[in-house]
């Protein structure tokens, strides 16, 4: 292991009490309650603790954990806060798994194959009580060639597509994007993805990867699709990666994978068909060193002896110990990913893709009809120019 990596966590965690209490709600569900009292007893900011808890997905488990250890100690509007907003949030889930399987029961009746990744099935699969892990969307992933089925069926149940989106034919939509997001008039939404990301993405692996290793779970007493606890473990490091890891949940979601001992051969082999090592390794890496995940000791040392991982490292820790959190931006966000990628035209490509058009931005902004699509061209680098020069002139 990076002794380096080992002090920067234990340094910037040493400076935040609040940092710290959230990173233990991120790695367990019920808390040890004495590490807890502990904690808030050496006095927080719990304005600031409540709203980063919110962002990272853990106000939840926040609730939990300081309700059940130390009640006494919460001042008496921060609890209400997080006691309503635990109450909001089971209702939530509640409503978001049963309008899950009411779906899953259209999507076989129309014989259309379809997984639930996270949300419902993350929090049935890996927390003590799915209350636990929230979730603001349902997350489906269906083959490509099944998309425009999948999207009728999803119209016939009262979900549907941007304005910008659904203007588009079929073949650019799918030429486009990777994953849509419909939204019904009950605030559910569901995220259809046929993709793992963008093709100019470093680690965009072949979705069948996923397809062809299968297994069954249950989500409130039902059985269901689900990814291998291997294939899981992919996803989960390459999703978390090409989001720069900005949510603790995110890593929490890793370290309770880690306690079910996949096949770490079999994840290690599937990472390297995929051409996905390095995400996958930051992934075990950040959550080893800031959650206490069991990671065998082959992995972590693997880990520690990739600088682009251990840099790429580093980045995340300093990021997640910002009280309030920073949400990244475009730019960072790719150039952490390029300086992730292992070959340099990897790199080349995903830093161009910041000037691909059209965006879903560019789409909304600027509806034009697909015959003048070249026009988001130029359109994009007047907002790039405006954006990042504001900033600049600002600095």
């Amino acid at each position: 292991m990076a002794d380096e990596l080992t002090y920067a966590a234990q340094r910037a965690r040493a400076r935040c009490a609040e940092v710290e209490l959230l990173l233990h709600c991120a790695g367990a569900d019920a808390g040890n309650g004495d590490r807890v009292v502990k904690l808030v007893q050496q006095g927080l900011d719990w304005d600031a603790l409540a709203e980063a808890a919110e962002y990272h997905g853990l106000a939840p488990i926040l609730y939990r954990a300081v309700d059940g250890a130390c009640p006494e100690l919460v001042p008496e509007a921060i609890a209400r806060q997080l006691r309503n907003g635990y109450r909001d949030s089971a209702k939530r889930n509640l409503i978001f798994t049963a309008k899950l399987l009411g779906l899953l029961d259209a999507f076989e009746g129309e014989g259309i194959a379809v997984v639930p990744l996270k949300g419902p099935a993350l929090a049935a699969s890996l927390y003590s009580d799915p209350v636990l892990r929230p979730f603001s969307d349902l997350d489906l992933l269906v083959r490509k060639q099944d998309v425009p089925a999948a999207l009728r069926l999803l119209a016939r149940e009262g979900y549907s597509l941007g304005a910008h989106l659904a203007r588009l034919p079929m073949h650019t939509l799918l030429r486009l994007q990777f994953e849509v997001l419909l939204s019904q008039e009950q605030r559910a939404q569901v995220d259809l993805q046929w993709a793992i990301g963008p093709a100019d993405y470093p680690f965009c692996f072949d979705v069948e990867m996923l397809w062809r290793s299968l297994g069954r779970s249950r989500i409130a007493g039902r059985e269901v699709a689900s990814l291998s606890p291997e294939s899981l473990m992919l996803f989960l490091c390459v999703h978390g990666t090409k989001h720069l890891w900005s949510r603790l949940q995110w890593l929490g979601d890793v370290a309770r994978l880690v306690r079910v001992q996949p096949d770490w051969a079999g994840t290690m082999e599937l990472a390297s068909e995929a051409g996905c090592v390095r995400p996958l390794l930051l992934g075990l890496l950040l959550a080893h060193e800031l959650l206490e995940a069991p990671v065998p000791e082959a992995i972590l040392e693997r880990a520690g002896g990739a600088e682009a991982v251990r840099g790429r490292a580093r980045q995340v820790v300093l990021r997640l110990h910002r009280i309030p959190p920073v949400e990244p931006e475009s730019l960072e966000i790719t150039t952490f990913n390029s300086r992730l990628a292992e070959r340099t035209w990897q790199k080349v490509r995903h830093y161009a893709a910041l000037l691909r058009a059209p965006t879903e931005k560019e789409l909304e902004l600027l509806p034009l009809p697909e015959k003048l699509f070249f026009l988001y061209y130029p359109f994009r680098g007047v907002r790039l120019a405006l954006k990042y020069g504001l900033r600049l002139a600002r600095g």
